[in-house]
């Protein structure tokens, strides 16, 4: 049976994960071959590949999926296919062997019976689903083609004295890392924040290096998250063109995309509860002017931080995320809601959000060009 987390995972059920995520491959594939042209159906496409290959992972490290890899390597004739078959049972073990230690620093000792597991049987729990919170824990923003990475020398950047070193190192899982820099807030938005009973914790901002980390955390949240499907997690290579900006304990964190504000997220446990609205304020103080989502709770995030709704795409069963709950979001639409996009305004920072505004687009693209056309002031609403 499934160990505690962060501890070893069963077969039945990581078994169960690695067929859902291959059916909606072919799900998302199917769309694609109606719609070859689309650029949001490609990139369904590769999220739903990217996530078959991290389940698959995590199965190589089950005692099910194990034997599997030795029966297939014993079989296999073919030299290259047979090292990459090695390659990924010795991942897989060592997989297991750093969940097993990761329970053991966790709970001070680790239950080894391995019995039921080896005999691929599972007592019908299921992973911790989070609690659901009315501020949702991750955000969601459209997936797209990655940005171009910041240029220049990353430890002088807007807002920040002259430090004269990089950030002291981090534990973020297991993880080590020294981050390039930091940022914070100015004392009087702090204070803001504060008496409002919201966080607005440093940020580090990861060297390219440690994109993975980030990664990691999203896909942490994604198993454990109701709203799990309305996370959009990029491949790692996409991450590290990206500024990566996260807390001390690496439990909340934004991207940056260029101009676009992405991939904002925070777990239950964070050292820093009902921080996402300082996160975006402080990505808008590095260059981040855009960024689209759901129409759930968090257009009024968003707002807070100056964002104005620019233009609104209907809701679209076909385009819907891998694994949407729509009963899960039942209170927005339906378990419909709109794509809003928005976009900056310094003059509407502390505003607040009017449900429908923005005017209906008929092309996601449309509305991404209504955010680069956007210009502060133009909003009226």
């Amino acid at each position: 049976m499934c160990k505690p987390k962060p501890g070893p995972r069963c077969t039945p059920h990581i078994r169960a994960r690695l067929d859902n995520a291959a059916a909606r491959i072919d799900s998302a594939r199917a769309a694609l071959e109606k719609n070859p042209n689309h650029a949001r159906l490609r990139q369904r496409v590769a999220a739903a590949e990217a996530a078959y290959r991290d389940t698959r992972a995590l199965y190589d490290s089950t005692p099910g999926g194990q034997n599997e890899l030795r029966t297939a390597i014993s079989a296999e004739p073919e030299p290259d296919r047979r090292a990459e078959l090695t390659r990924r049972l010795t991942a897989g073990q060592q997989l297991r062997a750093e969940q097993t230690e990761a329970l053991r620093r966790t709970q001070g000792g680790v239950d080894n019976d391995n019995e039921r597991s080896e005999r691929g049987e599972h007592d019908g729990r299921t992973d911790d689903a989070g609690t659901p919170r009315e501020v949702l824990e991750a955000v969601r923003l459209e997936p797209g083609t990655a940005g171009g990475a910041a240029e220049g020398d990353r430890s002088t950047l807007p807002g920040l004295g002259d430090r004269g070193s990089r950030s002291p190192r981090l534990l973020i899982g297991d993880h080590q890392i020294r981050p390039v820099t930091d940022h914070t807030l100015p004392a009087d938005e702090r204070e803001s924040f504060a008496a409002r009973g919201l966080s607005a914790p440093t940020l580090y901002e990861l060297d390219r290096a440690d994109a993975g980390v980030y990664r990691e955390q999203m896909l942490e949240l994604t198993h454990k998250n109701p709203h799990a499907a309305s996370v959009h997690v990029y491949d790692e290579t996409e991450y590290r063109q990206m500024r990566l900006l996260v807390t001390d304990d690496g439990k909340a964190g934004v991207a940056l995309k260029d101009d676009e504000i992405v991939s904002a997220f925070g777990h239950k446990d964070c050292a820093h509860p009902k921080a996402v609205q300082s996160m975006i304020r402080q990505a808008t103080r590095l260059g981040g002017n855009r960024l689209d989502c759901f129409d759930t709770v968090l257009p009024t995030l968003y707002a807070d931080a100056g964002f104005v709704p620019v233009a609104r795409l209907a809701w679209n069963d076909d385009y819907a995320p891998d694994g949407w709950d729509y009963q899960q979001f039942g209170r927005f639409n339906g378990g419909r809601p709109d794509v809003v996009f928005m976009a900056y305004d310094p003059n509407r920072v502390g505003g607040m959000y009017t449900p429908g505004a923005g005017e209906y687009v008929d092309d996601y693209d449309i509305g991404i060009a209504r955010t680069h056309a956007f210009q502060p002031g133009m909003s009226k609403n």
